[in-house]
This record gives structure tokens, sequence and C-alpha cells, in this order.
């Protein structure tokens, strides 16, 4: 009996321990969750927009930092303007984020309330000090202090408010631009490399560098380069088209860094009064003219390649001139027609000031098209050795049709020794130039080779002489001029070519 009643009391403690247990799971889920909810109002009210404006109603702003301030106003047209200079080219991207900062000011924390000691926080001298004016006379100014230690964020007030806040870096970064970062820095032109025409180069030592399209060139004695190189040469030479495809891209998408003066009364203070340089391009545009002479065609149609659809090339040119170096390296450089003086960065300057003349020079002497000679006289030691092709033009089928008979020291051959030979003869190519030093030295020197073309397109023939320089090369004289070294040893391979015809 005494066995059942101790059985009975241990149940019931047990069922005592258990609900004392419940209850405090419960409290505890209870306090938790009550927990929780006031962190989120807390978030919720963190992150509480604290200043709202209307966009499209702020007609001013004004803004001062360390380095600068100004006040801008939206003009009739929706452009930012300086309210002070409506000349000033304010940098529209940088007044538009001003803008819409002001739209919606939400801090990401609060820290306190009515805080008598701003300097702790930066904020009894601001770095930034902003006002935005609504066109109702609403004004909202906030004022950015310190960094916050942990780096991203910036403590900031808001006038009316004693509270300090936290915001995210944005309301420091857009407006702690200097005076030159708000001006609206101008557009260069985007020149297409393939459409470049014309390359001048000039340096204030007197170095120049120039380079025209003129593909029907008396200068192009092979008929394979469409420019010609005017200097730094004493005579003008072929160039070298691929080449130039190369050089041309360093003139595309040309842009400035920054502008340093919108409206630069004196050049001297950047160089530009003497420029160090001056780089003069020619280009063309193609613009696109629509014809309907075609009245076949159906109104409606889409057809992209439409033939009364034609393009017309409008010649462009672009000058710039470029003065000292900044403190950073970079340099000032301005257009031939515009007062303002901009910054180009150095590795930009250095690629289109140095240009290396001889890379872009068309390197075979003597490659000519076997279509446009009669015949070639090759001299070496006091013997001739003469190529020679006899054409003959004949209708057939209505259709003249031209065959041609090939000579070697006035023997007929067939034709492919004979090419394999005239091959020989037109690919030497020059190696270097002449060292200034040594220019004119091969005027008295008797050649080694001389090789005579007598052309289909002209009665005065083109000669190429090849006069001893040193043990390795040989001066190559064309038509008289004297500029470049040629490898004494292909000489020799086209005397060997002729003489085992």
């Amino acid at each position: 009996m005494a066995g059942s009643k101790r059985k009975k009391n241990l149940g019931l403690l047990l069922l005592l321990v258990v609900m004392i247990l419940l209850l405090g799971v419960y409290f505890w889920v209870a306090k938790n969750n009550n927990g929780k909810k006031d962190a989120a109002d807390d978030t919720a009210d963190k992150n509480k927009a604290i200043v709202t404006m209307d966009s499209a109603s702020i007609k001013t702003i004004y803004f001062k930092n360390k380095d600068f301030e100004m006040t801008m106003k939206l003009n009739s047209k929706g452009v930012w303007e300086d309210k002070d200079n409506a000349s000033f080219p304010v940098n529209q991207t940088y007044a538009s984020n001003m803008q819409s900062l002001f739209t919606t000011i939400t801090p990401t924390n609060t820290l306190t309330d009515d805080i008598s000691d701003l300097s702790a926080f930066g904020l009894d001298n601001p770095a930034i000090t902003a006002t935005a004016t609504a066109e109702d006379g609403k004004e909202v100014t906030i004022t950015v202090g310190n960094e916050s230690p942990l780096g991203g964020e910036y403590y900031a007030q808001v006038k009316g408010n004693k509270a300090v806040y936290l915001v995210n870096a944005s309301y420091y970064s857009y407006f702690a631009h200097t005076k030159s970062e708000m001006i609206t820095v101008e557009t260069l032109p985007s020149i297409t490399a393939a459409n470049i025409t014309g390359l001048s180069v000039a340096a204030k030592d007197g170095k120049e560098f120039d380079v025209e399209y003129e593909p029907d060139s008396p200068y192009d004695y092979s008929g394979f380069s469409d420019y010609i190189m005017k200097k730094p040469y004493a005579t003008p030479v072929a160039a070298d088209s691929d080449s130039l495809t190369t050089l041309f891209g360093n003139y595309a998408s040309l842009s400035y860094q920054s502008c340093e003066d919108y409206n630069a009364a004196d050049l001297s203070k950047y160089g530009l009064d003497k420029p160090a340089y001056t780089v003069a391009i020619k280009y063309y545009e193609e613009k696109k003219d629509s014809s309907s002479t075609d009245s076949s065609k159906d109104a409606s149609s889409t057809d992209s390649t439409d033939s009364s659809k034609t393009a017309t090339k409008v010649s462009k040119s672009l000058t710039l001139l470029i003065g000292k170096a900044n403190e950073d390296g970079d340099y000032y450089v301005k257009t031939s027609d515009s007062n303002a003086v901009n910054v180009m960065s150095k590795s930009t300057v250095d690629k289109i000031v140095t240009v290396d003349a001889f890379s872009n020079v068309y390197k075979y002497t003597n490659l000519i098209n076997i279509d446009n000679v009669n015949s070639i006289d090759i001299v070496s030691k006091g013997v001739t050795h003469t190529l020679s092709i006899k054409r003959e033009t004949k209708k057939e089928d209505k259709k003249d049709v031209t065959t041609a008979t090939y000579y070697i020291d006035n023997k007929k051959v067939e034709e492919d020794p004979f090419k394999k030979i005239y091959a020989q003869v037109i690919t030497p190519k020059i190696q270097r130039e002449i060292p200034q030093a040594d220019l004119g030295k091969g005027k008295n020197e008797t050649p080694d080779m001389t090789l005579t073309f007598h052309l289909t397109t002209t009665d005065t023939p083109f000669v190429v002489e090849f006069k001893p320089y040193d043990d390795s090369y040989d001066i190559v004289n064309s038509n008289g001029t004297e500029l470049f070294l040629m490898d004494s040893r292909d000489i020799q391979t086209v005397l060997s070519a002729i003489s085992t015809k």
C-alpha cells in the first residue's frame, strides 16, 4: 500500500516538473520573438528615408568641398549651368548624380540624437556642404563629415535635425568634385583607322613625319603602295600600307581625361603657346545618301543592300597641339580650333607622337608588277644581261587576247623559268637607313649592280643602283635618291639567278 502511494506521488512530481519546463520554453520563445520584432523595427527605422524631394522640382544645387564651391541652376532647356557663369560647361552627369541624392536621403544608421560635440564626427567643420532648392522654395541641406572607422560610410547631418547619421560614400564622392572635374570634357571625333588619309607629326625640335594617301604618286615605283611618305626623308618614298594600318590604329578613338581650363587665355602656362608636338590627322566620314532614282523598287522595302543608298565620303581633319606635362606626367592638349585646355594621358600622347618612319617605309627596292615591264637590263662589272617580254594582242571571239613571249639575252625561254628569275630580281629589300653622317657616301662609288626597268606605263626608265657601303651592306640608289641600305648578299642572289639561266 505504501509502495503504491510513493509511485503516485512520484508521478505527480514528474508532471509538475514537465509543466514548469514547458512554461519556461513558452516565456523564452515569447521573449525571443519580441526581441526579433524590436530588432526588425530598429532596422526599419534605420533604413527609413529622413528626406524626400521630387527630383523634377529641384531647380538649384549648391555644394562646397575643401577645393571648390558652386551653385548650379537648371535652365529652361533642362541643362544644369553655373549660376554665376553661364559659359561654364557644367558636367551634366555629375550634376544629375547630385540631384538624384536629394530625391531620397536614407541613412544606413542613426547614431544618437541631440549631440552637442560634433567635432568627433568632423561635422563641426564639414568636408561637404550641399543644398538643394525646389521650385516651391523647399530647401534641404546636408553636411558630411569624417569617414567612419570601418570605412565606406560617412557621418552626416541634415539641417534642422540634430541627429547624426551614417550615410553611404556617394554623399561624399558626388559632392567632392574639383572645378576641373565639373567641366564637361570635350569629345574628340571617333576616327576609324581605315579612313585616315593623312598624318603629320611635327616636333618643336624640327623632326617631322608626314604621310599622305596618293594612289597615283610617281614616287610609288612599284605600284603596290597607296601612301607616300613625304617626311622625314629628303625625297618622298613609298609607304607600307600594312604597317600604316597598324600605325593609324593609334589615332582611332582618342579621348581626354579631364579639362584643365575651358577658356584658356594664357597658353604659355600649359606649354601650348609653342607646342612640343603638333599632330594633324586627315580622314573621312561616310555619309549615307538616299536616292529615289530607282522607281521600280517597292517603297516598303527594307532591304539593307538597297543600291539606291550610296555613301559619300566627307573629308575631315583634326589638329592636336600638345604642350607640357603636368605633375602627374600627363599632357596638356588642345585642338587647334578650341580654347579649352584638356589633359591627355601620357601613354596616349607617347603613342601618337612617337613614330618610327623607317618601320613604315615600303621595303622592296624594285618590286614592280611584271605586267608593267617591257624589259630589264642587269649590269654588273661591265657585263649586261637583259630580261625582256614581247606581247602580241589579237582578236579572238571579238575579244582582245594578249600573249607574251619571254626572252633572256634575246633567247626565247619558257614562262616559268623566266618568272622564277624575275622574282629573284624584284624581291631585294632595304634593311636599314643610311646613317646621317654617311648620306652621300655612295655618290662617287661604282655600282656593284644596276637594274634598269623599261616600263609599259612611261617612257622614262626606272633605275636602281646598288653601291658598296661596307662588307655587309650596299647603298640603294633609286632614281638618284640614296636613303637606305640593303644586304649585299641579295645582289649575289640576283646575279647568280641570271648567270645560271
